[in-house]
């Protein structure tokens, strides 16, 4: 690590943007028609299908039905672009043939299946039509898949011999999409500038032919070049312009790219919230979609957000769900980034054998497809990595590299990224003069891009350099900067870095005094980072643990009308073999009347009749045993299914159980090393005379007592859902008082009245652990918002029929009417004042359903809350109840 950096926010200069750009290939993909119909228009057209006479004109109908279906249910469009094939085929209409196979081959690209598509555009082409504008369409998507390929001088080749192809035979609609196409190329290949020159080709053509979608694909991809190039705000003007188009036409794929778009946007700004916020809505889209391209780009991104957050473990399950998808795809330039991505994070948790191994991949890839930006990319890491090992010159012989190669393709945000390393790297090695040397090189670049998030980071280390450097007054003016910027920006992390390295200064020019202040302030920005840190964690682990109950209810579920479709399958084989015996013997009873009635007249047959008889009586009896053989067979179905139910149901519980096991556990390994703090805090209070050292040793206590009460929250939730509970006689009177004994501290700090009031008649029975639970969370909640005007806690209860009425009131801040529906949701805080973690009114409520009971809130702003609490006083009751 760097000296001076301490999360990784602020050290994200060392990184140097792995967090480019990703081009989602969908982008370089485009239909023969400019507007979408919508549903009337794909009526209409299916409509039409049947009405028409002439196969030729249902082959075009075929075609179009497939291109306008494509953006909503692929397979579909698939089915009627084969039906236009065949069609065209006994026709022999080669137009129709083209452009079928065009749509065939567009569905493998949308799947990842490029080298089926390449068949299938080179079968078109080889088509004897001889050169037409389709011809120039087919030419370009071949170009596309060249792109994903990594074939990028193959890919040119086709775009300039689609645009040579559309000179002779004009289509304003190709023509756009080939401009499209060649800028992706030089978007992928880091020529930002020449990119920008042909999207803006393509989108004058999309605007004179009205296509809204063209148009909105063309300002995400402007969006995505001025980002490249750090111009952030017109790369935002871009962006909205799409989005707007987007939210108009209220089309799908389109509301994805805007999405996406801004979620690539805020991670680089480091608004990284804001960044998961549309990051999470893309992927709930893609959840009905089949688009494996973008669901790839999704998770990539979101590991990204998780890694600046510091999340690695969450960081490489986003990351490794991309690799799975480009690596079955075979995506080389995709592949090399997420290598690179995992490379990092490997070396961040300094697992250095594993970030080489990636690292080398990464490299080894960007090599053989000649990515320029991603080979400074991979040198820039590997430089940061054996900084790490101390191996000063290897890091400096990669960092050169990826310096001059970064300076011949214009990446300016990423020279000075690197510059800024070796400055990191010559502060290692003592060279201060070197290292202020390099970082102002690294200042200037930043101050030139307007980079606020760099020039902060850069004013930080050159302060840090000058208090190393005894140069105290140049140290304060540059740390004043970066206080001033990282205000501006609002970055929590570059706030708290500044504070750490002033409390270095003020200590360096033996101002002790203030080197303290510094350090409590930079203590307190510590913690809060910490405490949403822990909190984003915990819900994603939450929402983890919720997918996979889920996803084992839903196959439980399956499991079950699987049974009752085969139940339901027996039940009519039995239905349908009584039916049979029913008509046999009705058959059997109407032929033996007539042999009866006919006996007289037709004596000589009476042999034969009694013949025919004894054969359907037989036939009969063979029909009865194969129903009794078929019962038995059933029977033994029933009862191999009734045991795989069961064992799958076995192995669901026991799945269940080992969760909470290790929740349980893993909160009781937490609180161990915090009730050692607490020990060493009180401890220090007795023998520590300095006043300052008391401070911090307080300040310690309370952080150390906020995690321990967080942990036992966490460890209530378990023990509601899962404790072995002792069902006895509950001693209301005692609960309460141990309760409030408890918070004796609180109470007398607070001055607070007590009233007290049980009165209890019959015997309550339930469980005692449970009904601690409830009230500790319910005093405690009136405590912490007790009013600061003579305050007070009244505790009442009294029991009615076969139920205990508990009422827990107080004269605090009280609760708004607009908040009071959610007060019982998980983390959820409704006032400024509370210092708490949103947990306690949750448990409160979860441990009452446990019991059975209900809760009722009572409460006006400012004039105090009253929970009344009703439980069932026997187990009968709570039967009855539940």
């Amino acid at each position: 690590m760097v000296s001076g950096c301490t999360i990784s926010v602020s050290c994200s200069k060392l990184q140097s943007n792995t967090a480019i750009m990703r081009i989602p290939l969908l982008l370089l993909v485009s239909l023969f028609t400019v507007q979408s119909f919508g549903q009337s228009g794909l009526d209409s057209l299916k409509q039409l299908l049947y009405e028409l006479n002439d196969n030729q004109k249902r082959v075009d109908v075929l075609n179009q039905l497939a291109s306008e279906i494509y953006d909503v249910d692929l397979n579909e469009g698939l089915k009627y672009a084969m039906e236009a094939y065949d069609q065209a085929l006994s026709i022999k209409y080669i137009s129709g043939q083209r452009k079928a196979l065009v749509l065939v081959a567009f569905r493998s690209i949308v799947s990842g299946e490029f080298q089926q598509s390449i068949k299938y555009l080179r079968q078109s082409a080889d088509l004897s039509t001889g050169p037409d504008d389709l011809l120039a369409y087919a030419t370009i998507m071949k170009g596309n898949v060249y792109t994903s390929l990594a074939l990028y001088d193959s890919a040119h080749y086709s775009y300039t011999k689609a645009i040579t192809i559309l000179e002779k035979y004009p289509n304003d609609a190709y023509e756009a999409f080939a401009y499209k196409s060649l800028a992706r190329l030089y978007l992928v290949r880091w020529k930002n500038n020449e990119a920008s020159v042909f999207f803006k080709k393509a989108l004058e053509v999309y605007e004179k032919l009205g296509d809204r979608r063209g148009q909105a694909e063309i300002w995400f991809a402007l969006s995505d070049a001025n980002k490249n190039l750090t111009d952030y705000t017109l790369a935002e003007s871009y962006q909205n312009e799409g989005c707007s188009i987007a939210n108009k036409i209220n089309m799908d794929y389109l509301i994805l790219l805007c999405y996406s778009n801004r979620g690539d946007y805020y991670l680089r700004l480091g608004e990284y919230l804001k960044a998961l916020e549309v990051l999470f809505k893309a992927l709930d889209i893609l959840k009905t979609k089949e688009h494996p391209q973008l669901q790839a780009f999704v998770y990539d991104h979101l590991g990204l957000v998780y890694e600046e957050l510091g999340q690695h473990d969450v960081s490489l399950k986003y990351y490794f769900d991309a690799l799975k998808i480009w690596e079955r795809i075979g995506v080389k330039y995709e592949m090399a980034t997420l290598y690179a991505e995992i490379g990092w994070i490997y070396k961040n948790q300094s697992n250095f054998a594993q970030a080489k191994s990636y690292m080398d991949k990464s490299l080894v890839l960007r090599e053989e497809i000649k990515d320029e930006h991603g080979i400074s990319n991979s040198f820039n890491i590997l430089g940061v990595l054996f900084y790490q090992e101390k191996k000063y010159d290897k890091s400096l012989e990669m960092l050169e590299k990826s310096l001059e190669i970064r300076k011949r393709i214009g990446h300016r945000e990423g020279v000075s990224a690197t510059i800024f390393n070796i400055a990191a790297v010559y502060e290692d090695l003592g060279e201060l003069d070197k290292a202020l040397d390099y970082q102002f090189r690294a200042l200037e670049i930043d101050e030139r891009i307007d980079n606020k998030q760099g020039l902060s980071i850069s004013y930080n280390q050159i302060g840090q350099l000058y208090t190393k450097a005894k140069n105290f007054k140049e140290a304060e003016r540059f740390l004043t900067k970066a206080w001033d910027l990282a205000k501006t920006t609002g970055s929590k992390g570059l706030l708290m870095n500044n504070r750490l390295y002033f409390s270095s200064f003020y200590e360096a020019k033996g101002d002790l005094r203030k080197a303290l202040e510094y350090h409590r302030l930079y203590t307190a920005l510590n913690d809060s980072i910490y405490s949403e840190g822990n909190a984003m964690k915990l819900a994603e682990m939450q929402a983890l643990y919720q997918v996979e109950q889920k996803n084992k209810e839903i196959e439980l579920l399956n499991q079950n009308k699987e049974i009752q479709d085969n139940e339901i399958l027996i039940q009519k084989s039995q239905i349908s073999q009584q039916r049979t015996i029913i008509i046999a013997g009705l058959i059997g009873f109407v032929l033996v009347s007539i042999f009866a009635f006919k006996i007289y007249q037709y004596t000589q047959r009476i042999r034969r009749a009694n013949h025919e008889i004894l054969e359907q009586k037989e036939e009969i009896q063979v029909q009865s045993e194969e129903l009794i053989q078929a019962n038995r067979t059933i029977a033994d179905i029933n009862k191999d299914l009734e045991k795989r139910i069961e064992e799958r149901t076995a192995d669901l519980r026991q799945a269940y159980k080992e969760l909470d096991t290790f929740f349980y556990r893993s909160s009781h390994d937490f609180r161990r090393p915090l009730t050692t703090f607490l020990g060493l805090a009180e401890v220090a209070n007795i023998t520590v005379k300095d006043k300052n050292a008391l401070e911090l040793f307080a300040k310690v206590k309370e952080t150390a007592s906020n995690l321990d009460k967080m942990l036992v929250k966490l460890q209530s939730i378990s023990d509601v859902g899962t404790l072995q509970l002792v069902y006895k006689e509950v001693f209301l009177k005692e609960i309460i008082d141990n309760v409030f004994d408890n918070f004796a501290d609180e109470v007398s700090a607070k001055k607070i009245r007590v009233l007290i009031d049980i009165d209890i008649k019959n015997p309550i029975y339930a469980y005692p652990a449970m009904v601690m639970i409830i009230l500790e969370n319910l005093i405690e909640n009136a405590i912490s918002f007790s009013s600061p005007v003579e305050p007070f806690i009244k505790v009442f209860a009294h029991d009615r029929d076969d139920k205990v009425m508990i009422e827990v009131a107080d004269n605090g801040q009280g609760i708004d009417s607009a908040i009071q529906p959610r007060i019982f949701e998980m983390y959820f805080r409704g006032s400024d004042r509370s210092k708490g973690n949103g947990l306690g009114l949750y448990i409160v409520k979860k441990a009452i359903g446990k019991l059975h009971g209900d809760v009722v809130l009572e409460s006006q702003r400012d004039r105090g809350v009253s929970f009344k609490v009703t439980l069932p006083s026997s187990q009968n009751a709570a039967e009855h109840s539940g």
